[in-house]
């Protein structure tokens, strides 16, 4: 074989797993929240169009309560029922100005037709969060305990 023809088979290989590997990172699983990024246009609003009750994360990865609010954060994406998404405000400040970002951690909370109905500053709990979006947690079929008798 040719080097021109070993070189374009090369090419043609990475071009197809290149393309392959966009279309599968592109597809974001629904039960991690969304990393948003401005981009040409507002992603924020891109999230809301889901028509779920959403929350909003506005931190950052160096931040430690934002941190800490990360594997909330992922709990609640397991919720088929409502819409999460992290802003990482350091790579993205014009998410800072457009949003009124006063504090880090800050979550805005959204109704199933994308209208802001609250907002926390700093750490919360998945149970505020989900009452904050009016929703309950989801049920958790668990098998009741019995104590054993004492000997």
């Amino acid at each position: 074989m040719s080097v021109r023809k070993t070189s374009t088979i090369m090419v043609a290989v990475a071009a197809t797993l290149t393309g392959f590997w966009l279309y599968t990172s592109s597809n974001a699983q629904p039960n991690e929240p969304v990393a948003v990024g401005m981009g040409a246009a507002d992603a924020v609003q891109g999230v809301l169009r889901a028509g779920k009750p959403t929350i909003i994360e506005f931190g950052a990865n160096n931040c430690v309560s934002c941190r800490e609010m990360k594997p909330i954060l992922h709990a609640l994406a397991q919720d088929s029922r409502i819409a999460v998404a992290d802003v990482d405000i350091l790579k993205e400040r014009e998410y800072i100005g457009k949003y009124q970002i006063r504090l880090m951690p800050t979550q805005v909370f959204y109704n199933a037709q994308g209208v802001e109905t609250g907002r926390h500053m700093g750490k919360i709990s998945a149970e505020a969060i989900l009452a904050n979006l009016g929703m309950t947690p989801a049920a958790v079929t668990t098998t009741a305990i019995t104590p054993k008798a004492a000997l």
